[in-house]
């Protein structure tokens, strides 16, 4: 490098305050360097001086441009049989956004200079300072203005890319919101289409149940008067009469527990007390080909349940997983206790079965449907569960998808607190 007067320092100046304009010659011709310093030297009373550098180096050239260091670069057209417009697209492609000149001993290039990605060129030993200084502003101009778009475009694409994660996310949203609100529409229609059979249900029962009612008195007012000393061709179809009653005595029972009419008497307890007791006859239900295990989250509140309906809808659970495990080599049934929300004890037993399709899902809760074969059940089980739920306050869930086993999740409230006598402190709050 031959530097004039002073090295380049600073970033690039303004055109219309800067005082000292940095260039940068790479020629390999000296002559050509000395002839331009000379045109550009200082005039009196002239506000612009320039300060120039010279290599005739294609690399050190390259290199000097990557710096940063000059307002303007000339590039000759030719330095010593390697090509300037190569030394331009070196450069351009290494991110240099300086202005170029190109210097060059024809018009004919003019076009080969802007696709190289030149500013401006000159023609050699055809252009004097007015001309040279107006080609160098140009040149300056031309690049800030590439510059600035190049910075806007810059911009542009963050704001699009803004926008379009901004459109992305609102989709999201909006897809979310849509489908949990569907999800709610399902919910509302399936919790409303429940409670309207379990008004009907109720109905049904209790006049199937005054039905009941005469039926025994009359079954058991007829074996009266027959007495002890009946035949058997007589007592036998009376014996079936009253087993088949009590069977509609059942089903009654379920359809009021669905239909939350069937008195209960609740209870404080323990639930992990409660599925521990229940767990041997839960084993006795399941069969020895189901493996039962137990996950049971310590420190549980007590809960205000009947006791007896809460071992009924375990062993009705364990009952209907065992049923849809039939046969299945590696079956296992999981009863896991844990909170609920901040004032809720959850009972969920959950098998590895076939699971269930979105439409058994849908109507599974509701009385009298089944999946087992005509004469395998009465399709009250999980409408029993989901009644006692409901009544005690709580209710029943179910997860399932085919393949992917059944978890039912019976959730009731833990015990209310009711103040102490002579004390802030809350105390358990359980029915006379």
């Amino acid at each position: 490098m031959m530097p004039n007067d002073a090295a380049p320092t600073g970033g690039p100046p303004s055109i219309g305050e800067a005082t000292v304009l940095r260039l940068l010659m790479i020629d390999d011709s000296v002559e050509s360097f000395e002839t331009l310093r000379a045109m550009l030297a200082p005039r009196r009373g002239g506000r612009r001086r320039y300060e120039i550098t010279h290599t005739s180096d294609l690399v050190e050239g390259l290199a000097a441009l990557q710096a940063g260091g000059h307002d303007c670069t000339l590039v000759d057209y030719r330095l010593r049989g390697e090509s300037g417009l190569e030394l331009v697209r070196a450069a351009r492609a290494a991110g240099v956004i300086r202005p170029i000149v190109m210097l060059t001993a024809s018009n004919m290039v003019d076009h080969e200079a802007a696709e190289a990605g030149a500013n401006d060129f000159l023609v050699k030993g055809s252009f004097d300072r007015p001309m040279l200084e107006r080609t160098i502003r140009y040149a300056i101009g031309n690049a800030d203005s590439i510059r600035r778009l190049a910075e806007l475009n810059a911009t542009l694409e963050e704001l699009v890319e803004e926008r379009t994660r901004q459109y992305a996310d609102a989709n999201t949203r909006l897809t979310d919101q849509i489908a949990a609100r569907e999800q709610a529409e399902t919910a509302l229609l399936q919790a409303e289409r429940l409670q309207a059979l379990g008004r009907m249900t109720g109905t049904v029962a209790h006049d199937f149940n005054n039905i009941l009612t005469a039926l025994f008195g009359s079954l058991e007012l007829l074996r009266r008067r027959l007495g002890p000393a009946v035949e058997a061709r007589i007592a036998s179809p009376l014996d079936n009469a009253v087993e088949a009653a009590r069977v509609g005595e059942r089903m009654v029972e379920g359809l009021l527990a669905f239909a939350r009419r069937r008195p209960l008497a609740p209870r404080l307890l323990q639930v992990n007390d409660a599925v521990g007791e229940t767990l041997p006859l839960l084993r006795l239900t399941a069969g020895d080909a189901v493996l039962i295990a137990t996950e049971l989250a310590p420190g549980l509140p007590p809960v205000l349940v009947d006791r007896e309906q809460l071992e009924r809808a375990l062993l009705n659970l364990a009952s209907n997983a065992r049923d849809a495990m039939a046969g299945q080599p590696d079956a296992r049934l999981l009863l896991q206790t844990m909170r609920h929300g901040s004032d809720g004890v959850a009972l969920v037993v959950a098998d590895n079965g076939p699971g269930m399709s979105r439409d058994t899902l849908d109507h599974a809760f509701e009385p009298f449907f089944s999946t087992k074969e005509p004469g395998q059940g009465t399709g009250l089980g999980l409408a029993q569960v989901y009644g006692f739920a409901q009544q005690s306050g709580g209710t029943a869930l179910i997860e399932s998808a085919p393949g992917a086993g059944v978890r039912v999740r019976l959730v009731v409230p833990a015990a209310p607190l009711r103040p102490g006598p002579g004390t802030d402190a809350g105390v358990l709050a359980e029915p006379a």
